[in-house]
């Protein structure tokens, strides 16, 4: 469980593979944690090495689709939800983080000796750390996204007070391949592993054109996965 001060209404509590959600010390929901659909997992492996391709090559990436799905939360009516873009990655499992921490901010100290429009001269650099984790899929927890909070916005301030989100992923055509993934949330602290691998990854590619430029990020999020479902489009026709 997070210890982060974020003024929370209810708090999610991890244990094994359940999530429970606590309000007023006492839990008032479980979930079981679970594992993304080998589908899923597979898209996401083959759209990151074209993306690492593409980048390799200096080639334009007008939007990263399999890194920005939609995120949406809800607040403490729970009418209407909010929807937000926001940067989705992955994080190595807790027995290997240690050792992919050490590994992408040992990149991240090199890329930084140098002035930030250098991307040129940091790109093999860049995609040889990422390749290195994504080539090793059994290192890392699929039952988990790690994503950054930047604004403190409407997302941060549902999930202080209600830790549960679904995220939609819409794929490229011509199969649009899309999943809907539900999660049960924590919000992490800068120290933890989580937390640096994920700003680390984030480093890696800050200046590529489908990242808007931050360096402000005062909280992580770990999304554990209690759900999914592919949502991608059937024919249908006579």
């Amino acid at each position: 469980m997070t210890d982060v001060d974020v003024r929370v209404g209810q708090q999610m509590e991890i244990e094994g593979n359940m999530a429970r959600l606590v309000q007023n010390g006492a839990v008032s929901r479980e979930f079981q944690i679970q594992e993304l659909p080998e589908t899923f997992i597979q898209w996401q492996l083959d759209y990151k090495r074209r993306v690492y391709d593409a980048i390799e090559k200096d080639e334009y990436i007008a939007f990263n689709a399999g890194h920005l799905p939609v995120v949406a939360t809800l607040n403490d009516e729970g009418i209407i939800p909010n929807l937000a873009n926001k940067g989705v990655g992955f994080t190595p499992k807790d027995e290997f983080i240690e050792h992919y921490v050490k590994l992408v901010e040992d990149a991240v100290d090199q890329i930084i000796k140098l002035p930030p429009h250098a991307v040129d001269e940091t790109r093999a650099l860049r995609i040889a750390t990422a390749r290195e984790f994504y080539k090793h899929p059994e290192h890392i927890d699929w039952r988990r996204l790690g994503l950054l909070e930047i604004f403190e916005g409407e997302t941060y301030k549902n999930l202080t007070k209600r830790p549960l989100a679904s995220v939609l992923w819409t794929g490229d055509s011509p199969v649009f391949v899309s999943f809907q993934v539900d999660c049960a949330v924590e919000i992490i602290p800068k120290e933890d592993a989580r937390y640096r691998f994920s700003w680390a990854m984030r480093r890696l590619f800050e200046y590529e054109p489908f990242h808007v430029v931050q360096t402000m990020f005062p909280y992580a999020y770990t999304f554990w996965v209690v759900g999914a479902h592919d949502k991608t489009p059937k024919r249908r026709y006579k």
